[in-house]
């Protein structure tokens, strides 16, 4: 029948109402929830209860809610115990704790400690319980409980294995790396296995504080006395050694692997290129990837592109290009976008834009589309295009880069007016300017208005300089910098009256001008004797609040 229509004095009655709760428990726990509510609300009273029947039904509710997940519901199950019954005991904290642990119920678990902690303080005596709370605070990530958690835990016993362990997770999580060393000591004291995944984790604590000699002398310890010395932590020691550019003792760490019989991973061999290439050792990263083939590391993408980097780093293109027609001789192995990316920037940077073109070709073929770093690099490829650059190359490539999805960029539109101002292109980069990013959802930063403000004032073409000028204060206000570098080239280029409508302009929008390129055009105009330029720019910086000398 249904729970509410039942006789409320059976409800107010405990010798009728625990056993049917305790019994709902077993499998019907939504439904015993519900008897629990309806019959608090028909007005049963807990303190008329026996204690031990009212503990007994507490206890079926606490656990089977936390069982089907519902914490929420046995901590208010709780808290009516306390605040209406005969109060929390701990038994029932235990279980609550314990099972919230078990069904990964962590902020749940520390929420019912919380509350035993305000509500009763109860003495916490088990440390099995301290022990499923320290878990529960690293899962949680709330670091700031872990320490005391573990004293308590060390109060009342033996820390376990996978008490140090949590311990050793906290210490990592925190970058105390000092502590990752202690509680490995504590272990080694209290004759506690120490598994691989321990020393790695302290070794890795190490490294990333970068105390590469105190790792190093962790890893000596265990393998002098005969622990678990993986290749994982001779991973973690060695990427210390690349980070600090140590690539001497990155080479000396993985001929000590070989003599204790420890087999390279791919990831030993690609922090070894890194390390080589990164301190522009590319002959040495090549007998690396010599050796790598020669003992049958299996290849991969990754590897083949460390290597084709570092040849493309150190200009040597040629050398590039044949690791990567190894790679496309490899069924196995096929270029990625950051391979191909490398590559054409390389090419293009050298040069060789039909090569660049022709791998954006073999790229699209392998069903891999360019991205937009792969179009700025075809375009930068355009402006260098034997030196006197391509147009209608770089309309072509910008046309299909809109056509295949690939938003443009800032960098792309700089790219963009580099070309065409130096093509003597002005009208065409004003106009692209102002109407391409809009047009793709491009914010255009100020820089580019200062590029091409720049460009038109070098081509001595102040009336479309003041105008590019205009077109950037209508989206944003000139910096100090901007006015900067264009007043200083008025001076420069003796184009006095272009640098005094900038200010002017510049006065007008409520721009910020710094006081000494203000001065210096004052004093270039004074010394041209031009004294209509003289009386704008004392007006300009007047209305600028910059002091006009006499």
């Amino acid at each position: 029948m249904s729970v509410h229509s039942i006789d409320p004095a059976k409800l107010r009655d405990a010798s009728w109402l625990v056993p049917q709760i305790v019994n709902l428990c077993r499998s019907q726990v939504q439904r015993a929830l519900e008897l629990y509510r309806v019959a608090m609300k028909a007005g049963a009273k807990l303190q008329q209860f026996e204690t031990e029947d009212c503990r007994q039904m507490f206890s079926a509710l606490v656990t089977s809610a936390i069982r089907v997940g519902q914490a929420d519901e046995a901590l208010r199950v709780l808290q009516d115990l306390q605040r209406q019954g005969p109060g929390l005991d701990m038994s029932i904290f235990t279980s609550a704790t314990k099972l919230c642990t078990s069904k990964q119920l962590f902020p749940e678990c520390l929420a019912i400690y919380d509350f035993m902690l305000d509500a009763c303080k109860l003495e916490v005596n088990d440390k099995t319980v301290w022990s499923c709370l320290l878990f529960c605070a690293i899962e949680t990530k709330s670091y700031h409980r872990c320490s005391f958690f573990f004293e308590q835990l060390r109060t009342y016993g033996e820390a376990s294995s996978k008490d140090f362990s949590n311990m050793v997770r906290f210490a990592s999580s925190t970058g105390e790396w000092e502590l990752a060393l202690k509680m490995l000591e504590d272990m080694r004291k209290a004759s506690v296995e120490i598994d691989s995944i321990v020393y790695n984790t302290v070794l890795a604590s190490c490294v990333v504080a970068e105390q590469v000699d105190a790792a190093r002398k962790l890893l000596e310890q265990v393998v002098k006395d005969g622990g678990v010395a993986d290749v994982i932590a001779f991973n973690t020691l060695s990427k210390g050694y690349a980070k600090a550019g140590r690539i001497d003792e990155c080479c000396e760490l993985y001929d000590w692997m070989h003599s204790l019989g420890i087999k390279p991973s791919q990831v030993t061999y690609g922090i070894l290129l890194d390390s080589c290439i990164n301190e522009n050792q590319i002959e040495r990263a090549a007998q690396v990837f010599e050796t790598m083939k020669a003992e049958g590391c299996p290849m991969n993408t990754v590897l083949y592109t460390t290597l084709i980097k570092g040849f493309a780093r150190a200009g040597q293109v040629d050398q590039a290009t044949r690791i990567y027609e190894q790679m496309r001789t490899e069924r196995t192995v096929a270029p990625d976008l950051i391979t191909f990316s490398i590559l054409i920037k390389a090419n293009c940077d050298h040069g060789d834009l039909e090569v660049s073109l022709k791998l954006m070709a073999e790229m699209r073929q392998l069903g891999l589309k360019p991205d937009e770093v792969v179009f700025n690099n075809l375009l930068g490829g355009c402006v260098n295009w034997k030196q006197e650059g391509n147009v209608e190359l770089a309309k072509s490539l910008y046309k299909d880069m809109i056509s295949a999805g690939v938003r443009p960029s800032n960098a792309t539109y700089s790219i963009l007016i580099r070309l065409y101002s130096q093509c003597k292109m002005l009208d065409e980069a004003v106009d692209l300017l102002r109407h391409e990013p809009v047009a793709h959802g491009v914010r255009a930063e100020a820089r580019l208005y200062a590029q091409l403000a720049q460009c038109c004032l070098r081509e001595r073409q102040g009336r479309r300089a003041v105008e590019v000028y205009k077109m950037l204060t209508e989206h944003s206000t000139p910096t100090p910098a901007v006015h900067s570098s264009m007043l200083g080239m008025c001076i420069k280029l003796n184009m006095l009256d272009t640098g005094a409508e900038i200010l002017s302009l510049a006065a007008s929008v409520g721009g910020r001008v710094d006081a000494r390129d203000a001065a210096a055009l004052m004093d270039a105009a004074v010394k041209k004797k031009k004294p209509q330029v003289v009386e704008t720019l004392r007006s300009a910086m007047m209305q600028l609040k910059l002091p006009v000398s006499a």
